[in-house]
C-alpha cells in the first residue's frame, strides 16, 4: 500500500487522480480504514481548515494510524504554495514517526510554480502578487518562504538538489525545471519524510515504479442534473461565473443575508428553491459567493463554508442529484461531511488536479468532480 495524508480534501483528489494513472485502485476518507484494500490509501485531516493545534493533533494521530499499516511508501501532501500549518503539521508528523528530517519539495513546474533562490513564484511573477495574497485564511504576503514561518533557522532551511541534505530539520527543496523534481526523489532514505504537491509526488512513483507509464486522461461525461460548487476567492475563478451570470447563465449567488454570522432561514430556504429550479429547469445549477475585487468580501470564510453546505444538504433532501462539480478544498470538505460521506473512490482523472470520484455510501452512484481553486476547469467539464 501507498499511504498519503493530505491537508485538504481537492488536494487529496489530485493525489487519488496521479494514483488512479498508475492503474492504482484508490480510497480517499477523512479517517483511516485499517481494512482498506485499496493499494492508495489517501486520508484528508481537512488540516487546512482547523487551527494549528488541531492541525497538529490529527496529523500525528493519522500518521501513528498509518505507519502501523506498514505502507510501502508514505507521503504528505501539502498545498503547492505552502498556505497552512505546514511546518507544525510536518514536524507532528515526523514526531509520530519517529522521522529525523522531513523533505518539502512544493514547486510544480508543470503549472508555472518554481522555487528559486527562496523565492515562490507563479508564471515568474512572485507568488505574494498574485491572487493568493487575498486568500481569506492564509494570504501569501512574502515570496520567501523562510520570512513566511515563525520558526528558528536551524529548524528549517532552503536549498537545491546540489548540496548535502543536514541530517534533520524541514529542508524546502529548490525548483525550476521538473528534471530538479526528478533530482529530489535520489535524497530520499527511510529517515526522511517526503512531502510537497502534485509535482514531487508524481515524480516519487516515477522513482519507486521506473516501468509504469500512466494512463491519459479520460474524457469527461457529466450526467444532468449537475450541481456546480465554487468556494473559491481566485480572480479567474470569480470571472468566470460572473460572466455566466451577465449572460443568463445558471448561477445563484449565495445572498448577503446568508454571509452575516447568524442563520437566517428564510432567506436560506429562498435561496435553495432557486437552486432547485435550475437543476429541474436546466439540469445545471451553479452555486457561488460573490466576489468584489474593489471591495473584497471579509465575512468569516468558516461561516460561508457551512452555509454553502447547508444548502446542498437541503438540495439534496429535495430534488435529485447526479453530479456535484466542486471548487475548493474546504468547501468540498464542508458539504461531504454535511452530507455524511465518509470516502470517495476516485475513477477519472479528467485533467491536471480535476478529478471525478463515485460515492458508495450513503449516495450509491453519485459522482463528485473537485478541483484546487487555482486551477483551471477545462470546456469539457465548464461546457458554459
Amino acid at each position: 500500500m501507498i499511504a498519503v495524508i493530505a491537508d485538504d480534501l481537492t488536494g487529496a483528489a489530485e493525489i487519488g487522480g496521479i494514483g488512479l494513472s498508475y492503474n492504482f485502485t484508490v480510497e480517499i476518507a477523512h479517517e483511516v480504514n485499517p481494512h482498506s484494500t485499496a493499494d492508495m490509501l489517501v486520508i484528508n485531516t481537512d488540516a487546512r481548515s482547523k487551527t494549528e493545534a488541531e492541525a497538529v493533533e490529527i496529523t500525528g494521530r493519522v500518521s501513528r494510524q498509518l505507519k502501523a499499516l506498514q505502507p510501502q511508501f508514505l507521503f504528505k501532501k501539502i498545498d503547492s504554495v505552502m498556505r497552512g500549518h505546514v511546518v507544525a503539521e510536518i514536524i507532528a508528523q515526523c514526531t509520530a514517526m519517529q522521522i529525523s528530517r522531513a523533505l518539502v519539495v512544493p514547486a510544480n513546474p508543470a503549472l508555472g510554480r518554481t522555487l528559486v533562490n527562496g523565492h515562490y513564484y507563479i508564471n515568474e511573477v512572485p507568488v505574494h502578487q498574485t491572487s493568493f495574497q487575498h486568500d481569506p485564511e492564509f494570504p501569501v504576503t512574502h515570496s520567501h518562504v523562510l520570512k513566511r514561518f515563525n520558526h528558528a533557522d536551524d529548524v528549517i532551511c532552503v536549498q537545491p538538489h546540489t548540496e548535502t541534505l543536514p541530517h534533520e530539520g524541514v529542508i524546502i527543496g529548490e525548483v525550476e525545471t521538473a528534471q530538479d523534481l526528478d533530482k529530489w526523489t535520489q535524497h530520499l532514505q527511510n529517515n526522511t519524510l517526503a512531502v510537497g504537491a502534485s509535482g514531487f509526488f508524481k515524480a516519487c512513483l516515477n522513482k519507486l515504479y521506473p516501468n509504469s507509464y500512466p494512463n491519459k486522461e479520460q474524457q469527461p461525461v457529466l450526467n444532468n442534473p449537475i450541481l456546480y460548487i465554487s468556494g473559491s476567492t481566485f480572480k479567474q475563478s470569480a470571472a468566470l461565473i460572473n460572466n455566466l451570470q451577465k449572460s443568463s447563465g445558471p448561477v445563484c449567488y449565495m445572498p448577503a443575508g446568508l454571509m452575516q454570522p447568524y442563520q437566517d432561514v428564510e432567506v436560506l430556504n429562498n435561496w435553495i428553491n432557486e437552486i432547485i429550479t435550475l437543476l429541474q429547469t436546466q439540469g445545471k445549477a451553479v452555486i457561488a459567493i460573490p466576489q468584489d475585487e474593489q471591495q473584497p468580501i471579509k465575512y468569516e470564510a468558516k461561516h460561508l463554508r457551512k452555509q454553502m453546505a447547508l444548502a446542498v444538504k437541503e438540495i439534496f433532501n429535495t430534488a435529485p442529484v447526479a453530479e456535484m462539480v466542486i471548487e475548493g478544498g474546504s468547501t468540498a470538505a464542508a458539504i461531504l461531511e454535511e452530507l455524511g460521506i465518509n470516502s470517495i473512490f476516485p475513477v477519472q482523472q479528467l485533467s491536471l488536479g480535476v478529478i471525478r470520484s463515485v460515492v458508495k455510501v450513503p449516495y450509491e452512484g453519485l459522482h463528485i468532480t473537485m478541483k484546487p481553486g487555482s486551477y483551471s476547469w477545462s470546456s469539457d467539464i465548464w461546457p458554459f
